[in-house]
């Protein structure tokens, strides 16, 4: 928990300081970021949901995504990535305990934007209205370590 809680807090100032807020347009700002997030069903109790963010590519190309996923969330039929005009992106998927990686076959370039489908979630352990929080990080292209690019939020209720 303390490590959420430092997690949260280092990314807000981090937001705090980048102008992305600021852009109107998701393309005016200049570095990568984070956009709108969804459930389908948004249903808590669906065990085979998709959960759905979208990482709008600025400044560096990306060559590959890290996912944290929360404890007891299970992603069971993989992970997608699609571009802005529906095609898929071609990317090697590994889970590994509680990270998913998102390694792109080619880095992605500065001006697009992602389709992240996470297939299959199961978080059955959410047992009513729950905020889900994936914490995603990107390497740019050249670089060793990943740059934060904050939390998303998925929001599911229990019908």
């Amino acid at each position: 928990m303390k490590k959420l809680i430092y997690a949260v807090a280092f990314t807000l100032v981090i937001a705090s300081s980048v102008p992305v807020a600021l852009a109107k347009n998701p393309n005016d700002a200049k570095v990568t970021h984070l956009g709108n997030s969804a459930a389908f069903p948004n249903d808590s109790a669906v065990s085979d949901a998709t959960h759905k963010f979208e990482v709008h590519v600025q400044g560096k190309a990306v060559s590959e995504l890290a996912i944290n996923l929360p404890e007891g969330v299970k992603v069971n039929r993989g992970i997608e990535v699609k571009n802005k005009s529906g095609q898929k992106i071609p990317a090697t998927v590994s889970i590994d305990g509680k990270i998913a990686t998102v390694a792109f076959a080619e880095p992605v370039a500065p001006g697009n934007s992602l389709s992240v489908s996470m297939k299959g979630v199961n978080a059955s352990s959410y047992d009513s209205n729950q905020f889900l929080h994936y914490q995603v990080s990107a390497k740019n292209e050249g670089m060793k370590e990943a740059i934060s690019l904050g939390l998303v939020q998925i929001t599911t209720y229990l019908s």
